[in-house]
């Protein structure tokens, strides 16, 4: 059985954190956690800033490691204490490194996906998802409604549609940037998640 994936919080988002310095990266993510944006995923090249993050914030969110492309990379990242990994590409190799590590594979065909959850994989994501238009209300009853996750350039509207298709979360690619978490104030942060409360 694969590790199951668990999203915590109110909102069905997992956001990406930018890359930027852990002094100015702590006080954004408790503005995420305020919000109630409680899955956050660090890039491979990141690692680094997770043991900050997982003092801080280890018992709110879920602190995941994105990016992933080799066994050494997940061995990496559970050793630094991620409540996940995930990659963008089908390796089915990586599911078996941590069993007890959930794993997201990446894909963009029904046929890569469903390669993904024979694999083991704890979820897929399809990726990019804004490459499907009206056919994202047929891809999860297609999957027979797995643990997916919608993943890319998406805007409220479009994750929203990908949640009422049946997608267990959706992953905005790139929609924290740099600016917004060194900026003198969060306000514009703040702004921005309010705008993702697909939920409520």
């Amino acid at each position: 059985m694969p590790a199951p994936l668990r999203l915590p919080g109110r909102h069905q988002v997992v956001l990406s954190l930018p890359a930027v310095g852990i002094d100015e990266l702590l006080p954004a993510a408790e503005v995420l956690a305020q919000e109630g944006f409680l899955a956050w995923a660090v890039s491979v090249e990141e690692l680094a800033a997770l043991p900050a993050l997982l003092h801080g914030f280890g018992r709110r969110a879920l602190i995941g490691v994105s990016g992933v492309e080799s066994a050494d990379q997940v061995r990496e990242a559970a050793d630094a204490g991620a409540g996940f990994v995930s990659s963008d590409f089908v390796l089915p190799e990586l599911v078996s490194v941590r069993p007890e590590l959930p794993v997201v594979l990446g894909g963009l065909t029904p046929t890569e996906l469903r390669a993904g959850l024979g694999a083991g994989a704890a979820a897929v994501q399809v990726t990019p998802a804004g490459a499907y238009r009206g056919e994202v209300q047929a891809l999860p009853a297609m999957l027979g409604f797995p643990m997916l996750i919608a993943s890319g350039t998406l805007n409220p509207d479009r994750a929203s549609a990908w949640l009422a298709a049946g997608a267990a979360a959706v992953w905005p690619q790139q929609l924290i940037g740099a600016e917004l978490v060194s900026a003198a104030t969060l306000g514009g942060l703040r702004s921005l998640l309010r705008d993702w409360r697909l939920n409520d």
